[in-house]
C-alpha cells in the first residue's frame, strides 16, 4: 500500500481524501496544513507519494527537490493557467484541478511505484544549437579565479555573445572588480524566478558592460541561500539559449559540509558551486605559481579529478618559481602533460580593478592578456559568431 502525504487546499482537498479513501492500494497517511508540515513529514519517511497544492505559499523548486531528496515522488495540483509555469518546477507529474479526482488517481498509478524518482537534474542540449558553459573554478586561497573569469570572458565576446556568471557564495567579487555598483544580485534574482518556473529570460537580470553581458554575484556571503544548487541549474541551462559562451566563476576548492538526504533537506553553500561544475562544458582548474598555490591545485587534481579540465597555472613569476619547473613538477606528481602557464602582471591587474576596466583596456599588451587569449583559443578555435546579442541592461 502506497502512503500518501497531502498538502492541499480548497474545496478540493476533502474530494481527493475521498476519492483515495476508496482506493485498496493508497492510503491518505498525512494532511498537511502547510508546507513546512509537508517536509516534515517526509522527512519522517511516512509516505511514498507527495500530493501538494501548486498555489501553497512557498511552493518552488528547491521545496520539490527536497521532497524528492526524501525519497518521495511528488504530484502537483495546478489550475490550467498555471500548470506550464508548475511543470518547470520537476514535479513528477502535475494534474489540473479541474480535471477531478479521479485524474489524481490515475496520475499517482503511472508513477514508476518501484523507486522513488530522484531529484531532477538538467537535461544537456545539442550542443551544436546551444551556448556552451566555461566554469572557472581552482584552489582556496586566492589564485586569481576572478581575474581569469573576467577576461576570458571578454576574450569570447570575440568569439559569441558571452555572459559572465558569478557563482561565487564565499567570496563573490566580480561586481567590485568591473566597477559595477547594484544593490541587487541578478544571480540570485534569476534564480528566484527560475524557483518559481518564471524565468523566461536570463538577459533581463544581466548588466552589460561592453559587449559582455554580466551576472552579479550575491551582496553579502551570507545570503548563499538565494542561490541553491537546482535553480543554479536551470539559470545556466536557459542561459544556453541566449548566449554562446557562460563563464562562470565559482567558490575554490571543495566542501564536505553536503546534507545528508537521510537527515536535513536544506540547500548547502557549496550547491552554487556543484551545479556549475555538473553544467559545464570545459572546467579551468586555477592554481597559483608559488609553493602553496601549487601544494594546493596538486591537492585538489588528485582528490577532484574533472573530465577534460584545462590545469591553469596562474601568476606565474621566475623570482617564485620558473615555469620549467612548475610544469615538472605537475607531470611528476599529477600526470598533467599540458598545463596553461599565466605570467603575473600586477601593475596591470591592479590598474584594471581601480579603473573598473578589463586587464586588455588597462593593459593590452599584458602578457597575461595574452596567455587568456590562448586559453580562450583553446576552448574555442572558431571565431564564428552565431548569436547576435541585444544590448540591454536588467529591467
Amino acid at each position: 500500500m502506497r502512503a500518501i502525504l497531502m498538502a492541499v487546499h480548497g474545496p478540493a482537498e476533502p474530494e481527493l481524501v475521498a476519492a483515495l479513501a476508496g482506493e485498496r492500494d493508497l492510503r491518505v497517511e498525512r494532511r498537511c496544513a502547510d508546507i513546512p508540515e509537508l517536509l516534515a513529514a517526509a522527512g519522517a519517511r511516512l509516505g511514498q507519494v507527495a500530493v501538494l497544492s501548486a498555489s501553497f505559499i512557498g511552493v518552488d523548486r528547491s521545496v520539490v527537490e527536497r521532497l524528492q531528496l526524501a525519497g518521495l515522488q511528488v504530484v502537483g495540483l495546478a489550475h490550467a493557467e498555471d500548470a506550464q509555469r508548475v511543470r518547470a518546477l520537476g514535479m513528477d507529474a502535475v494534474v489540473e484541478t479541474e480535471s477531478g479526482p479521479s485524474a489524481v488517481v490515475a496520475a499517482i498509478r503511472a508513477l514508476d511505484a518501484t523507486a522513488p524518482a530522484p531529484p531532477p537534474a538538467p537535461t544537456v542540449p545539442d550542443h551544436a544549437a546551444a551556448g556552451r558553459v566555461v566554469v572557472v573554478w581552482g584552489t582556496h586561497g586566492a589564485p586569481g579565479r576572478t581575474t581569469l573569469a573576467i577576461e576570458l570572458a571578454e576574450q569570447l565576446t570575440q568569439r559569441g555573445a558571452a555572459l559572465l556568471v558569478d557563482a561565487d557564495t564565499v567570496a563573490p567579487a566580480l561586481a567590485q572588480h568591473l566597477g559595477i555598483v547594484d544593490e541587487a544580485s541578478g544571480l540570485a534574482l534569476a534564480c528566484r524566478m527560475a524557483a518559481q518556473g518564471r524565468l523566461d529570460t536570463v538577459r533581463r537580470h544581466a548588466l552589460s558592460v561592453g559587449d559582455l553581458d554580466v551576472l552579479t554575484g550575491l551582496t553579502r556571503p551570507d545570503r548563499w541561500r538565494e542561490v541553491p544548487g537546482g535553480d543554479v541549474s536551470a539559470v545556466l541551462e536557459a542561459a544556453r539559449s541566449e548566449y554562446d559562451w557562460i563563464v562562470v566563476d565559482v567558490t575554490g576548492g571543495l566542501s564536505s559540509d553536503e546534507a545528508d538526504p537521510d537527515t536535513a533537506f536544506a540547500p548547502t553553500r557549496n550547491g552554487a558551486q556543484l551545479a556549475a561544475l555538473a553544467a559545464a562544458d570545459h572546467t579551468l582548474v586555477v592554481g597559483r605559481a608559488d609553493a602553496v598555490g601549487m601544494y594546493r591545485l596538486l591537492t585538489l587534481l588528485v582528490d577532484a579529478p574533472q573530465e577534460e579540465a584545462l590545469t591553469v597555472v596562474n601568476q606565474v613569476r621566475r623570482s617564485a618559481a620558473p615555469a620549467q619547473q612548475l610544469e615538472e613538477v605537475l607531470e611528476r606528481l599529477a600526470g598533467e602533460t599540458d598545463p596553461l602557464l599565466v605570467p603575473e602582471d600586477r601593475p596591470g591587474v591592479d590598474r584594471a580593478v581601480r579603473d573598473g576596466v578589463f586587464l586588455s583596456a588597462a593593459a593590452p599588451k599584458s602578457a597575461t592578456v595574452a596567455a587568456v587569449a590562448k586559453i580562450a583559443d583553446r576552448i574555442a578555435p572558431s571565431r564564428v559568431v552565431r548569436r547576435g546579442r541585444r544590448r540591454r541592461g536588467r529591467d
